[in-house]
């Protein structure tokens, strides 16, 4: 599992490995994580170095640890909405003049399991597009984002060229209806190996991450996704409700 000849260090490399099991709701909120003895055969290491690992990312406040019961995902407890006009990244950039290119990464359609289920209010295995995109100014990669849509909503989305539509005009364009608002949820965090490495930065690198739930006009809920900003190259201000 680790590369005991990489120059990183083990407890990195473990940390790499449990914070993208949390980035990616494979360990989900609230979810009690295997236990060191359990981490140490799956990783093939010492107890000491799963501890060590285990200690940054409480440190990071992704995992918490209950005396008597073990690690748990942490809950975010704070939400901060503010402003009361829904845009998308693209549309912001636009706005300001600012010139900019997307790659896209990935685009795939998978099926949905019960947090996306729940999310996005399909059945499970209902088909939703996975959606992986850079955003670069100057060359510069700003920002990472990742998508899921549901594909009962807007069908023909997969047909889409993101390099050159924007992901909201393409929603309202597929499902015939418009964007009525999002719940957003910003918090800083560290990059990670992963994410880093898209973005151009160390994986020790703070950066800001959005978590954001899109609905229809009519409630209807049609992205869930994650946005990975770099955190020396973007303020953001929330903006929640389209007009």
């Amino acid at each position: 599992m680790l590369r005991k000849t990489n120059s990183v260090p083990l407890h990195t490399q473990a940390s790499n490995y449990m914070r993208e099991k949390i980035y990616n709701r494979e360990w989900d909120v609230d979810e009690k994580i295997p236990t060191e003895f359990e981490l140490t055969d799956i990783l093939g290491m010492s107890r000491g170095t799963v501890k060590r690992a285990i200690k940054s990312l409480v440190d990071e406040g992704l995992l918490v640890q209950i005396p008597g019961r073990g690690t748990f995902v942490t809950r975010p407890n704070i939400t901060h909405p503010s402003g009361n006009c829904l845009l998308s990244f693209a549309e912001s950039l636009h706005s300001q003049g600012i010139e900019f290119e997307t790659q896209v990464l990935e685009s795939s359609i998978i099926r949905a399991d019960a947090f996306l289920s729940e999310k996005l209010q399909v059945p499970v295995n209902a088909p939703v597009l996975f959606l992986r995109r850079v955003r670069t100014v100057d060359g510069e990669p700003i920002m990472y984002i990742e998508n899921r849509l549901s594909m009962l909503v807007v069908p023909g989305l997969d047909k889409v060229d993101f390099e050159q539509e924007s992901l909201f005009k393409s929603i309202e364009r597929c499902a015939g209806k418009r964007i009525g608002y999002s719940q957003a949820r910003y918090a800083a965090k560290i990059a990670g190996e992963k994410r880093g490495e898209i973005l151009h930065v160390g994986e020790e690198a703070p950066v800001l991450h959005l978590e954001q739930q899109v609905f229809l006009s009519d409630n209807v809920p049609v992205e869930w996704g994650n946005v990975w900003l770099r955190a020396n190259r973007y303020v953001v201000g929330t903006v929640l409700q389209r007009v």
